[in-house]
């Protein structure tokens, strides 16, 4: 089983980015209570933010930054697929890209943000991608998912034979 590559809106990005995070948060309101005492309750959940960067080189180094800014300039929400997260709706919302003749490619920086706007913020894709070091006994746990079914869904011989960024189907 092979990495996924990261890819939005059509754009399959040819190498997976050098650095990627997440920002996860929530609205959390302190409230006083008469007689000195306070209170903090959970509001929402902020839409969680991705940012990270890379480099486009070699011959057709121009012609991936172009295509990155059409995905970058097109409308609305999609899907956003990584080797790391889970996928989510998300708006691009940032992009920078600088040339550095030196290093002989185009650097690129970028910002996701989650489209929030739905009741169901899982997006339940019926797969997940192994961790560092995980074998199936510890992607079943992770997922709440029975071991035999993960056998049964992928037709694996060997239950400790998994690669990090391996897809695993969880139906």
């Amino acid at each position: 089983m092979e990495c996924i590559k990261m890819s939005y809106k059509g754009f399959q990005f040819p190498v997976n980015v050098s650095s990627i995070e997440a920002d996860y948060s929530k609205k959390v309101k302190s409230v006083i209570i008469p007689r000195g005492s306070a209170r903090a309750q959970e509001i929402c959940f902020n839409p969680t933010v991705i940012k990270g960067a890379g480099c486009f080189t070699g011959r057709d180094a121009n012609e991936k930054a172009n295509m990155l800014m059409t995905a970058f300039q097109s409308k609305g929400s999609a899907y956003l697929f990584s080797p790391v997260f889970s996928p989510m709706r998300m708006y691009f919302s940032e992009l920078k890209m600088s040339a550095d003749s030196e290093k002989g490619c185009i650097e690129y920086r970028f910002t996701f943000i989650e489209e929030a706007n739905s009741k169901g913020r899982r997006y339940d894709f019926g797969y997940t991608f192994a961790l560092p070091e995980e074998n199936l006994y510890d992607v079943a746990n992770r997922c709440g998912v029975r071991v035999e079914k993960l056998v049964e869904a992928n037709g694996v011989k060997d239950l400790f034979s998994l690669n990090e960024g391996d897809k695993i189907w969880l139906k």
